[in-house]
């Protein structure tokens, strides 16, 4: 009767593990259009390699803006002004911070106020800077755009113009590849 009741206990205990299973997955987001969220509105402005070669991206955000054409246009901006951060970029914080503690007796009080502020300035020309996809998420509104530079045409682009600090055409020069096949090795390692 014993070995009944024990049989009986773990036949149970096996069949409520097999009903438990993991929390389902998030809901999938969709654009206006009807396709699946792109990857690349969770991500950052990256050079990585692409079946065109080796380009920089940069994503831009917009939302709470009841104009279609204003919205678009803001995220555009803002996806180019994010590639551009990647090249040369200057900015500037102040940071207040402020504490205190008064104690008479038994009695104490305490205060603090921390502030903080920053100015970030981008000033560059890039030439050859395209936006390749958009999409906004139908659930939030929120309005993506991705923009695009390869950097080879970016190269050429350099050479041939003299608007860019020599700074910048020094640096793009020698590190454009480089950033790409640095991040070609750290995606290897996933």
């Amino acid at each position: 009767m014993k070995i009944v009741k024990l049989f009986a206990v773990v036949g149970l205990a096996a069949f409520l593990a097999s009903c438990a299973s993991a929390p389902p997955p998030p809901p999938k987001a969709y654009c206006t259009d009807g396709r699946e969220l792109p990857a690349w509105t969770m991500q950052g402005g990256m050079a990585f390699p692409a079946d065109i070669g080796k380009v920089f991206y940069g994503v831009g955000m917009a939302s709470n803006i009841s104009n279609p054409s204003l919205l678009r246009e803001t995220a555009d901006n803002r996806a180019i002004s994010e590639m551009a951060k990647q090249f040369e970029v200057y900015t500037s914080s102040l940071m207040n911070d402020y504490m205190a503690s008064t104690s008479a007796g038994d009695k104490s009080a305490e205060e603090q106020h921390v502030e903080t502020i920053k100015k970030t300035v981008v000033k560059q020309t890039l030439n050859g800077v395209m936006i390749v996809d958009r999409c906004q998420d139908r659930g939030s509104g929120m309005f993506y755009s991705l923009s695009r530079l390869d950097i080879d045409k970016f190269k050429d682009a350099i050479s041939k113009k003299g608007e860019l600090s020599d700074r910048v055409k020094e640096y793009v020069r020698e590190n454009a590849n480089k950033m790409a096949e640095k991040l070609e090795k750290e995606e290897a390692k996933h």
